[in-house]
C-alpha cells in the first residue's frame, strides 16, 4: 500500500531533526503508568525484540531499568535506526542492536528466540493484513510464559477524526494528505485479538499532554497455544 510506504518517508524526514545523545544519567519518563507498566515488563524478560522500535526510544527506557539486558529493534526508517545506533554507541548500550528492515528481518531467528516483545504505536497504523502477518512471526518468536508489551493510540470519535484532519480510505484506515496514520479499531475489539495471544495481564489507559484521547496499553504474558492466529 503507497500510504504505508510514505509512512516510512515521512518519520525519516521527522528523525532528521533528532540529534543522538549520551543517556547515561538521563532520566526517561513517558507517563506514570507507562513508565511503571514498562519497568514491570523490563523485570520480567532479558532478551527483547522491539519491532518498529522508531529511534528507540521505549527501548532506551527499558534499558534504564535492565541496562544489562538485551534489546533487538527494528525499523523500516533509516534515519530512525542510524539515530539508535548512535545513541546507543554514546551510552555504553553493549547488547543494543537496531537494524533497518521490516517482517522479513524475523524469519532469520529460531522459534521461541525472545521471551519479551515490544509493539509501540505499531499494529494500529499498518494495514490488517501487514500486522496479521507480524503478529504470526512474532508469535512463534516469543517463549512460553513470554511477554508482550503493546501501546496503541487512542480510539477517536468521528468529531476528534475530523479535527485531526484525517481522511477515511476504508476497512478503518485514516490518512492524512496522503499518509497512513491510523487503523481505528475499538478497545473490545484489541482486547479480543491480543487475548488469542496470550492472558492480558495489565491493561492501562492514559492520556499524553500534547495529545487528544486516552492511549492504550497492553501486557500479555504468552501462551504461545496457536501456531496460527488472525486478527479479523
Amino acid at each position: 500500500m503507497k500510504a504505508y510506504e510514505r509512512e516510512t518517508d515521512m518519520w525519516n524526514k521527522i528523525f532528521e531533526e533528532y540529534q543522538p545523545i549520551d543517556l547515561r544519567g538521563v532520566e526517561l519518563r513517558v507517563e506514570p503508568m507507562f513508565d511503571e507498566a514498562l519497568e514491570l515488563f523490563a523485570g520480567k524478560t532479558k532478551r527483547v525484540m522491539d519491532f518498529g522500535c522508531g529511534t528507540g526510544d521505549v527501548s532506551f527506557q527499558y534499558l534504564q531499568y535492565q541496562p544489562d539486558h538485551q534489546i533487538i529493534g527494528v525499523d523500516k526508517a533509516e534515519i530512525g535506526i542510524k539515530f539508535a545506533k548512535e545513541t546507543a554507541r554514546l551510552s555504553h548500550y553493549k547488547r543494543t542492536h537496531f537494524f533497518t528492515a521490516g517482517e522479513e528481518f524475523l524469519d532469520q531467528f529460531q522459534k521461541e528466540a525472545f521471551d519479551g516483545i515490544i509493539l509501540s504505536n505499531v499494529l494500529d497504523v499498518m494495514p490488517k493484513d501487514v500486522s496479521y502477518e507480524i503478529m504470526l512471526k512474532l508469535n512463534k518468536l516469543l517463549k512460553h510464559d513470554g511477554y508482550w508489551f503493546v501501546k496503541m493510540n487512542p480510539y477517536y470519535s468521528n468529531e476528534e477524526l475530523d479535527s485531526l484532519g484525517y481522511q477515511k480510505t476504508g476497512a478503518n484506515l485514516y490518512e492524512e494528505e496522503g499518509v497512513l496514520h491510523l487503523r481505528q479499531a475499538t478497545t473490545e475489539y484489541w482486547k479480543k485479538q491480543l487475548s488469542e495471544f496470550g492472558e492480558i495481564i495489565d491493561y492501562l489507559e492514559f492520556q499524553y499532554p500534547w495529545q487528544k484521547g486516552m492511549n492504550r496499553l497492553f501486557v500479555i504474558k504468552n501462551n504461545n497455544r496457536l501456531e496460527t492466529a488472525g486478527l479479523d
